[in-house]
């Protein structure tokens, strides 16, 4: 059986440490995303009651109180 040159190796190595850096650039972006989508849920539920239900949307999810306000 060949044996990978040491050239080969590193390249092999740079390529996966490549491969994770994306992925953890992609995820951290997807979870920035998740905090702005969360945010806009608390204010629009916020607005809601605020002003009687003429704006913002109601509690559908159910996560007011333990997400939006913190108990």
């Amino acid at each position: 059986m060949k044996q990978l040159s040491t050239d080969a190796m590193a390249l092999g190595l740079i390529a996966v440490i490549l491969i994770f850096t994306a992925f953890g650039i992609a995820g951290q972006g997807d979870y920035e995303d998740a905090l702005v989508v969360e945010q806009e849920y608390c204010e629009m539920v916020d607005l809601w009651g605020k002003t009687n239900g003429r704006d913002g949307h109601p509690d559908w999810r159910k996560l007011y109180q333990q997400v939006c306000t913190g108990e």
